[in-house]
C-alpha cells in the first residue's frame, strides 16, 4: 500500500492535472480473464472514490466494489502525479464517499468493507445535522472545553479579510480557529 508516481497524461483546460481522469484510466482495464470498469467516480478534496465493476469473462459474474485513492501532485518533477490506491476491503481511513457511489456497490461479507461503508453513511448523515458546523448560520456561537480545561467560545463570522467563506472567531483572544480544529463535542450556545 505504497505510493506510485507517474507522469500525468490528463490535464484540465487550465493546465492542472485531471486527477479523476488519471485514476479512472488506472481502474479501467481488461485481460484474458477479467474486465474492470469505473461505473461512477468523484473527487472529494484530494481523495478519489469510485464504484468499480469487475466482470469475470468466463462466467459473466459481476461484482461492484469501492475504490479509494489518495492523490498528490508535484509539478516540479517529471513524475508529477502520485497515487495511493486502496479498496474498501482494506478498511481505508478516508470515509467521505458519496451516497451515489455507495448505492452502486455489491453486497459483501468483508468485515472491513462493511465497517467502512457504515462510517461513510454516518458521515453523510452528520452533514445533514442542522447543528453541524457547516450548517450553522453566520452569528452562531459555539462553546467547547480544551483538553487543558480552558473554555473557548467561538462566533461564526461572515466572510471577510483573507477569508472567502465564513470563519470561526474567538472574540476574547482575537484569533480565528479553523473548523478542522474544533472538537466534535462542542455545544451550540446560540444559532
Amino acid at each position: 500500500m505504497g505510493w506510485d508516481y507517474t507522469h500525468a497524461t490528463h490535464y484540465t483546460r487550465t493546465g492542472a492535472i485531471d486527477k479523476k481522469a488519471e485514476i479512472d484510466e488506472l481502474y479501467t482495464w481488461q485481460n484474458d480473464t477479467k474486465k474492470y470498469e469505473v461505473v461512477r467516480s468523484c473527487m472529494v478534496g484530494a481523495t478519489y472514490y469510485a464504484a468499480v465493476k469487475a466482470t469475470v469473462l468466463s462466467t459473466g459474474e459481476v461484482e461492484t466494489f469501492a475504490a479509494v485513492a489518495l492523490t498528490h501532485t508535484n509539478n516540479r518533477d517529471y513524475f508529477n502525479f502520485g497515487v495511493k490506491t486502496m479498496e474498501e476491503s482494506m478498511g481505508p481511513c478516508e470515509d467521505h464517499c458519496p451516497a451515489s457511489i455507495l448505492s452502486l456497490l455489491s453486497p459483501t461479507d468483508s468485515e472491513y468493507a462493511n465497517s467502512w461503508r457504515e462510517r461513510c453513511r454516518k458521515n453523510i448523515e452528520a452533514k445533514k445535522d442542522p447543528h453541524a458546523l457547516k450548517n450553522l448560520p453566520v452569528g452562531a456561537v459555539i462553546r467547547f472545553t480544551l483538553h487543558t480545561g480552558e473554555s473557548i467560545e467561538l462566533l461564526k463570522h461572515a466572510a471577510a479579510y483573507q477569508f472567502k467563506r465564513p470563519f470561526w472567531f474567538c472574540q476574547s483572544s482575537g484569533r480565528y480557529m479553523p473548523a478542522t480544529r474544533i472538537p466534535a463535542n462542542y455545544e451550540v450556545v446560540t444559532a
